[in-house]
């Protein structure tokens, strides 16, 4: 079974939940993370602002140390910009520290948020995109964008004014800035990839 983190702020926990079903996986909304044998994966969805992470943080505190050891993760949008240190969205909020590199507004010289569908090219043979055309299209929400200091951990990136890192995985942490569960096909392969990952 897949947990899926509502920590009151998610925003998505519903439509993800959703793709899930349709991938044929076995997933549930939870409150709170909790570890135990039945849990094969994690999935932190969320939108919205940087403001909202410590409520995140505090829904996976009891368990954090198994999270990307015992249980692969998967982190959308603004749980994906969660998975570095801070942001400068909201200077003074302190992020879940698993990437080095930093989240900043996007310098695009275009209309923000980014808003549509945009494509992502692969920078590296992932399992998270098995079976998934290279600059395929995916739907993004966005004003913020992430940057790792190790682009080793950049398995995606995408155009928008400006190149920055549209999917990241360290381990087995994983995070997407766009959204899966509102990018049809495509999406719903990476859902159904995830799913194979942590071996359901």
């Amino acid at each position: 079974m897949i947990q899926i983190i509502n920590f009151g702020r998610a925003g998505n926990v519903n439509s993800v939940l959703n793709a899930f079903a349709r991938a044929g996986a076995p997933a549930r909304i939870v409150g709170k993370y909790r570890y135990g044998r039945s849990v094969r994966g994690v999935v932190l969805p969320g939108v919205g602002s940087f403001n909202v992470v410590p409520q995140m943080r505090k829904a996976v505190s009891d368990g954090y140390e198994t999270l990307g050891r015992e249980v692969p993760v998967l982190c959308i949008c603004l749980g994906m910009q969660a998975l570095f240190e801070g942001s400068g969205e909201a200077s003074r909020v302190r992020g879940l520290g698993v990437i080095s590199g930093e989240v900043r507004k996007l310098n695009a010289g275009m209309r923000l948020p980014e808003l549509g569908w945009n494509r992502v090219r692969q920078e590296s043979c992932d399992p998270l995109f098995a079976g998934i055309r290279n600059e395929e299209y995916f739907y993004f929400a966005n004003s913020y964008a992430a940057f790792p200091r190790d682009r080793a951990e950049i398995i995606g990136t995408t155009e928008y004014g400006e190149r920055f890192a549209s999917a990241v995985r360290t381990g087995r942490w994983w995070g997407v800035q766009f959204h899966p569960e509102r990018s049809g096909s495509a999406g719903e392969r990476v859902i159904a990839n995830f799913s194979r990952i942590c071996g359901l």
